[in-house]
């Protein structure tokens, strides 16, 4: 017959109060990214608002620029292709999420149809930066016409 558990040591206390700690952490909503609106997601961490998905295709840069600021604006926030930075920060190593026919590292709450999303950031003239959700790297060609990527859009959130 098993015996059983006692709090007799100080640690068994301790234990079980960062036991019930966790438990009660899971249950609040506590998500760094979350849905705001249809096709919106908010990044709490940094108050920036994404598109809550990319487009059903690959674009070429101009077309990704050109998608982006072709969105509604609301109360004077304008959507734009993300900078570099602002990619990388959305990129996650502890997450891994389905991405297209490949995986990504990015909170499920955006998703993508692929894994490279281009960024407005540049290296010098006729290249763009893309980012890879898969690899967490980034690189910077030159962005002839057959060169197409994923597209997020970004803006400020209501609160920025």
């Amino acid at each position: 017959m098993p015996r059983p558990f006692h709090l007799r040591r100080p640690w068994h206390a301790a234990f079980l109060a960062v036991l019930v700690a966790s438990v009660a952490a899971c249950t609040r909503d506590d998500r760094r990214i979350v849905e705001v609106g249809a096709g919106v997601a908010l990044d709490r961490r940094t108050g920036l608002e994404w598109t809550s998905h990319d487009l059903e295709q690959s674009l070429s840069w101009e077309e990704a620029d050109s998608q982006c600021r072709g969105r509604a604006t609301e109360n004077g926030r304008e959507w734009r292709l993300p900078a570099l930075g602002e990619l990388e920060a959305l990129y996650d190593p502890l997450v891994d999420a389905p991405c297209g026919e490949r995986r990504c590292h990015l909170d499920p709450a955006i998703r993508l149809g692929g894994p490279y999303v281009w960024t407005v950031s540049t290296r010098g003239p006729g290249t763009r930066f893309y980012f890879d959700f898969a690899y967490g790297n980034s690189f910077s060609p030159g962005t002839g016409p057959l060169l197409v990527r994923r597209v997020l859009c970004v803006r400020l959130g209501p609160k920025s």
